[in-house]
């Protein structure tokens, strides 16, 4: 599914709620799954606020206010108003349901606001109506009249907002022992709500119906509406609904004198109640549980934290940082680990006229990913002491015989574990270089005028003053591949005003932005051939603020590492 038809489904969805929850519920459940597959945010927060919704009407209310909750974060960070209203709208009917009308009325009136700011009328006046009913909770019966009013004389209520006034002005007029007013604003929301198949207040219509009658003696007209109460609630999973029907049921059969029928439902009533409680205390025990675990690996993570920690201190220390480079000087480095160890590193050496760089990528990111770094850099040590002038397609060849032969039979590893990485050895005098990669390519920024002379096949995209030319790497990692080839070499001749970029895939795979996409190897070339009238230094600390700024909350995917050089 493209992003347009997750939205259209979703928006479907979300409309299918008024009147056939189980159906709203189902298509929510899928959709979620398919826009988390692609990373889609709006795609989750639009099936969350729908969950959300679904889960209260089936009265699974800690379900209801953790997808609600979710679906709230991410609206927040898109900055999709409408989203955020018809979320706290949700997380107000939870509220209402715990009997918390404090928290309540605040989302209440936090969804009104952001209504107005956005010029949704109609949500306005559904928020006025919500308004009111909080009102009616906290036994302010007063300003509860004033908004339940209010709607029915505001031309942009929709249906089910009226709907809810008529039914909220009858419960007034119940508390005032004024039955006949109160029956007949039952009607009028029964009325409303069935021309718009608004099942949610059909329900709640009927049952309101139903407690008049008894009091009127009416058990026959009473019978019949609870029978009605407990078929829709049955079939929209309204659990509420459905106890309260069972109850009027067991009470009417008891007036009738028909004992046998009357005790069938009260033991259904009781069946239910004790599951929807069940329900309740099972989510109250989990978190008790789940607080003493978290209690226990809090104290466990401590102590593996410390470990980690000086494990990265290690892995700084053998790492490159700063090997009082003669040869190369400008250069910067963007260095962020998803963890706090990483599977990515750099290293340098130099001999006389000529230095050797390169950027890995090595397999995973966290310990597994920094064992591999600390055996990459030590086997690259050896290989460049016993070779003197060993071509970078020869030290890949060398350094991926050496890693095969270590992972081969090792418990710790798999066999198909390794790096990618890209490799360059150049004399620092004639610029002369030699180039190889394992999946990991080489770009070159060089100003537009300069003409590259060169028989390798390269990609090469302008902008602006300057070109970015691509060197593509070989397709095989430095360890075990379906099909092992020698590295290729790659001579060139590089300029003195040439920027030459390593890095990991860790930028462009990271998810973010507006509508959390990656970020991608195209998005990346672009920057870089932006910001090429800035020194080294600067570029890097562009690119950080635009990884980070791009990232935004979202959770790191992969360690980072970008390096760049100018002779």
């Amino acid at each position: 599914m493209t992003d347009q038809e997750i939205d259209n489904a979703n928006e479907k969805a979300w409309v299918d709620r008024l009147h056939d929850v189980k159906e709203a519920y189902n298509a929510a459940l899928k959709l979620i799954e398919w826009s988390e597959s692609i990373n889609y945010q709006r795609g989750i927060a639009d099936s969350c606020k729908t969950l959300g919704y679904c889960y209260w009407r089936f009265s699974d209310y800690s379900l209801s206010l953790s997808h609600s909750l979710r679906a709230l974060k991410i609206y927040e960070k898109l900055g999709n108003r409408k989203g955020e209203a018809d979320t706290l709208n949700n997380i107000g009917a939870v509220y209402m349901f715990q009997n918390d009308n404090v928290n309540r009325l605040d989302v209440n009136l936090k969804c009104k606001k952001i209504r107005e700011e956005i010029g949704d009328l109609e949500g306005v006046s559904s928020s006025e109506g919500n308004i009111g009913e909080t009102y009616f909770e906290m036994g302010d019966y007063e300003n509860a009249v004033k908004c339940f009013q209010s709607v029915l004389s505001d031309k942009n209520s929709s249906p089910q907002g009226l709907a809810w006034s008529h039914y909220n002005l009858g419960r007034v007029a119940c508390i005032n022992e004024e039955w006949e007013k109160a029956h007949e604003a039952f009607l009028k929301g029964l009325e409303i709500s069935e021309s718009v198949d608004y099942t949610v207040l059909i329900t709640d219509s009927r049952l309101a119906i139903v407690d008049l009658l008894l009091r009127q003696d009416r058990l026959d007209e009473a019978l019949g509406y609870a029978e009605k109460a407990l078929k829709v609630s049955r079939q929209i999973g309204a659990k509420e609904g459905e106890k309260m029907a069972l109850y009027y049921l067991s009470k009417i059969y008891e007036v009738k004198g028909m004992f046998e029928e009357s005790l069938r439902y009260h033991k259904d009533y009781h069946t239910l109640d004790r599951d929807i409680a069940k329900d309740t205390e099972i989510e109250r025990l989990k978190t008790a549980q789940l607080q003493v675990a978290l209690d226990k690996i809090e104290e466990q993570k401590d102590e593996l934290v410390d470990s980690i920690k000086y494990a990265q201190r290690i892995q700084d220390a053998v790492l490159t940082r700063d090997q009082q480079q003669t040869l190369l000087k400008n250069y910067a480095v963007f260095y962020q680990p998803k963890d706090i160890v990483s599977g990515d590193f750099y290293w340098y050496q130099e001999k006389d006229d000529t230095f050797y760089l390169c950027v890995a990528d090595c397999t995973g990111h966290g310990v597994p990913g920094a064992f591999l770094t600390m055996l990459g850099t030590t086997y690259m040590n050896e290989i460049i002491s016993l070779n003197d002038g060993i071509s970078p397609a020869d030290f890949l060849e060398e350094l991926r015989k050496r890693i095969i032969e270590a992972l081969t039979g090792s418990e710790l590893l798999s066999s198909r574990d390794g790096m990618d990485l890209s490799m360059i050895r150049v004399n620092a005098k004639t610029l002369v270089a030699e180039w190889s990669g394992a999946n990991n390519p080489l770009w070159i920024l060089r100003d537009k005028k300069i003409p590259y002379v060169g028989s390798d096949k390269h990609q090469v995209m302008e902008q602006g003053d300057w070109k970015l030319i691509e060197y593509k790497a070989d397709k095989q990692p430095i360890g075990m591949s379906d099909n092992i080839l020698p590295f290729r070499n790659h001579r060139l001749q590089l300029e003195p005003t040439d920027v030459l970029y390593f890095f990991t895939d860790g930028f462009a795979d990271q998810f973010g932005g507006p509508r959390g996409k990656k970020y991608k190897t195209l998005n990346l070339k672009r920057k870089l051939l932006e910001i090429q009238n800035h020194s080294v230094e600067e570029q890097m600390e562009i690119l950080e603020s635009e990884f980070f700024d791009w990232k935004g909350d979202q959770q790191q995917v992969d360690d980072v590492c970008i390096l760049n050089f100018q002779l």
